[in-house]
């Protein structure tokens, strides 16, 4: 079933002629969000809550449109607010944004019904907008995540071929429904210096992305348990990410957790997707690596690359992973009719200027070609971003760890449309070219803040402007003496 549900749209022009001619507006408030206005038209421009506007399968009575409500919470992860506690205090209050949400003045003074009358501030109950999280069912959340998808690849905003997949836990208390739990063993130091281990026992669940490497736009994403391991939702994680992107995915950069064999042959020959991958220390394929160290290059297997910081060793054909083929595969180790699969390698011998000793270096797995090395290297350190300006920016900047419930549904919905919004952002960014570029959110809102400070957004019926204090007395005829702000001829000639 399909809402009612609109917004109002930017007229500039329209509300300076109105402003100049007299007329009453709608309504007036201060823009302490205004900046968003741009952002909105960018996502109503993309098309994508018209293709979320649908009705929850788990609920029953329809009071509030889904897509406001989902609207609605990723304007919270936008702004910043961490808990659902602040939701009537930062964003019920501001008339203003709630208004380019899409709510009307009657909703946002009354509310959709007369239940919990003078117990709410705004057009609902904080515990209404958390409760609704909590009846998505896995395959919505999917759904609204893959239309997400969709839309930025119809606009051509998902251009990359390499991508990262990678996986971040959300710990919780063992009291939230639905979670996992792992023992994680730590080493300390005890009272008499020495190191012991120490056996905790986590909590929680684990977040699987796929996202577009450069531009950082999530392509797939599942929510499973924390004890449950990455690899077992790989194949799965790549199909969807394929199938929405039109088989985008050419390259894939992961982290040693993931580090498989036959995933790692299927991605290559099912998949047609080359891979990077850390090696582990012990694995044999490492010490047949090391053993090249004092190899020159030959321009047919061995080759050396190296800078005054970097220095990268690459190997062809490596023949000692015998995990590396199809199922099964290594279980004809030593029969007669046995051949290994090949495998290239690269170890980096030297990093930011400091020599690694014989043991220390660091290895990497892939199917790329290794005659120029260092370009495998700088390709895979793409991925140590989505730690920098990945998770850690989903964290810090979207509160990705302040969950909205204390049930798996709620906080499979939370994390999702958290990764939506991160995307929808980081597609608007590289869509505008702004200098917003290389600025992280939480820069991004002060930034922006400070601009909209002296200004005001005015209403008349279906449409909306910004207006600069400077400029409403300007055009009522009452020009301040000292303008700060206003260039006169500039304005004239915007408003001709």
């Amino acid at each position: 079933m399909q809402s009612s549900w609109q917004f109002y749209e930017r007229a500039q022009k329209e509300v300076y002629r109105k402003l100049k001619a007299r007329e009453r507006p709608q309504a007036v408030v201060g823009a302490g969000w205004g900046f968003l206005d741009h952002f909105f038209i960018f996502l109503f421009s993309l098309g994508f809550f018209a293709r979320v506007d649908f009705r929850l399968k788990r609920v029953k009575r329809v009071m509030v449109p889904a897509v406001l409500m989902i609207l609605t919470y990723e304007v919270k992860q936008l702004i910043g607010i961490s808990s659902m506690n602040q939701l009537e205090e930062h964003l019920f209050r501001d008339t203003a944004l709630l208004k380019i949400i899409g709510f009307t003045a009657r909703q946002i003074q009354e509310g959709f019904c007369q239940r919990g009358k003078g117990k709410r501030r705004g057009p609902m109950h904080r515990d209404t907008l958390a409760d609704f999280l909590s009846r998505f069912s896995a395959k919505e959340v999917d759904f609204i995540l893959e239309e997400a998808v969709r839309v930025l690849v119809k606009h051509k905003l998902v251009r990359g071929k390499t991508y990262i997949l990678d996986a971040t836990d959300l710990p919780t208390t063992k009291r939230f429904r639905g979670c996992g739990m792992k023992k994680v063993v730590k080493k300390v130091r005890g009272r008499g210096g020495q190191e012991v281990e120490v056996v905790e026992y986590v909590y929680g669940y684990k977040l699987l992305v796929l996202l577009e490497a450069r531009h950082k736009l999530v392509v797939a994403a599942r929510m499973v348990k924390i004890n449950e391991h990455e690899k077992c939702f790989t194949k799965r994680l790549v199909r969807e990410a394929q199938e929405r992107t039109g088989g985008a995915v050419r390259v894939l950069l992961v982290d040693r957790g993931f580090i498989d064999g036959v995933l790692l042959w299927w991605l290559w020959k099912k998949m047609k997707i080359h891979f990077v991958i850390p090696a582990r220390t012990n694995m044999e394929v490492s010490q047949d690596l090391r053993g090249f160290r004092s190899e020159k290059a030959d321009g047919e297997r061995v080759f050396w690359e190296e800078t005054k910081e970097v220095r990268v060793l690459g190997v062809r054909g490596l023949l000692s992973y015998d995990q590396f083929g199809e199922e099964g595969h290594k279980r004809r180790k030593g029969r007669k009719d046995f051949r290994a699969n090949p495998i290239n390698g690269i170890m980096v011998v030297r990093w930011e200027g400091r020599e690694y000793e014989v043991g220390e270096e660091k290895i990497f797995l892939t199917s790329l070609s290794v005659g120029r090395p260092l370009r495998v290297l700088e390709q895979y350190d793409l991925r140590s971003e989505i730690e920098n300006q990945g998770f850690r920016e989903l964290k810090q900047g979207y509160h990705l760890l302040k969950y909205p419930q204390k049930t798996c549904s709620a906080i499979r919905a939370h994390a999702v449309l958290t990764l939506i919004i991160y995307s929808l952002v980081n597609a608007y960014k590289s869509q505008r070219g702004q200098r917003l570029a290389h600025l992280g959110i939480r820069r991004w809102r002060g930034k922006q803040m400070g601009q909209s400070i002296h200004k005001m957004i005015v209403y008349y019926e279906g449409i909306y402007g910004i207006v600069d204090v400077e400029e409403l007395f300007y055009l009522m005829d009452m020009t301040p003496k000292e303008l700060y702000r206003l260039k006169i001829k500039r304005f004239r000639r915007e408003i001709e």
